[in-house]
């Protein structure tokens, strides 16, 4: 029965299956650079909370390859039962849908590197617990994003991970930490980047706890409005199909730069982002 809950996936071995559906979320695992046994963790998340019938892609941001599969190291003759990506070479990626029935968790790992595992479990399981007695957040300035709460007693000082995603489920922030002996914690987020200036809308996963458990909070943090002005201009040039470099703001910029200003006033990157492009060419061409 202990081995049973560990694996997790063992309980309903004979009502998991991998599936393909017309819309689902999809929710990325990013491995990160591979260090040794030095580095903790490969995988980012190190947890993910996901519903049933979400597509989960492991995309391999390293230099080295990788090959992971569903199981536990210590268990080898249960890995790749439910997926398997065999190698994933840098920069390839591999996606699987999981659905859930009764109660289940996926834990996975790498076949090349053993000690890096990770695990993915489905927050829309109906016993989960919900130790969380309070989580609330506040922007304290335009720099910082304030996230503060309390758990149930008997989870004093053991470990979370707060994981912050954009509308649409790009991973922004992740944060190990432990909570306080009292069973309380907060956090202090930069929100200075421009990072934060390409949405206004986040989802906050509080993950801890075993079986894993996940609070979810939804936040809204203020952008800089856009200089309408700045808007209509780009508009208008990118709307010029003359094959010629042209002027912007005084500054003369290649023609091919209309299709990104086509973007800027689609709203695909941000005030700042096309503000540093302008530098970037005024510093090209000093005399303009």
């Amino acid at each position: 029965m202990i081995l049973q809950l560990l694996f997790g996936f063992f309980l309903v071995s004979t009502f998991l299956s991998i599936s393909v559906y017309a819309e689902e979320n999809t929710w990325n695992v990013f491995l990160k650079p591979y260090d040794g046994l030095s580095k903790k963790e490969l995988f980012k998340p190190i947890e993910l909370p996901i519903s049933s019938g979400d597509k989960v892609t492991w995309r391999n941001h390293d230099s080295t390859a990788h090959m992971i599969v569903s199981g536990v190291p210590e268990h080898p003759d249960y890995s790749g039962e439910f997926f398997s990506t065999s190698v994933l070479s840098p920069g390839e990626n591999f996606s699987v849908n999981l659905d859930f029935e009764g109660y289940a968790a996926y834990y996975y790992f790498c076949e090349i590197h053993p000690w890096y595992t990770g695990k993915i479990f489905f927050e829309d399981n109906p016993n989960m617990y919900q130790s969380t007695l309070d989580i609330s957040y506040e922007t304290q300035n335009p720099d910082t994003l304030k996230i503060n709460g309390l758990v149930e007693s008997d989870l004093g000082s053991t470990g979370y991970e707060i994981l912050i995603f954009d509308s649409k489920n790009n991973l922004v922030f992740q944060k190990v930490d432990s909570f306080k002996p009292d069973a309380t914690f907060d956090e202090f987020i930069d929100i200075s980047s421009y990072m934060w200036s390409h949405d206004k809308n986040y989802v906050l996963k509080l993950v801890y706890g075993i079986p894993s458990e996940s609070t979810t909070l939804s936040l809204e943090i203020p952008i800089d409005g856009v200089d309408d002005d700045l808007k209509s201009k780009s508009l208008k040039v990118c709307q010029n199909s003359e094959p010629s470099d042209f002027l912007f703001e005084g500054i003369s910029l290649p023609n091919w730069y209309k299709k990104p200003l086509c973007w800027f006033s689609d709203g695909f990157f941000t005030q700042k982002e096309l503000s540093d492009s302008i530098v970037f060419f005024r510093n090209q061409h000093p005399q303009n």
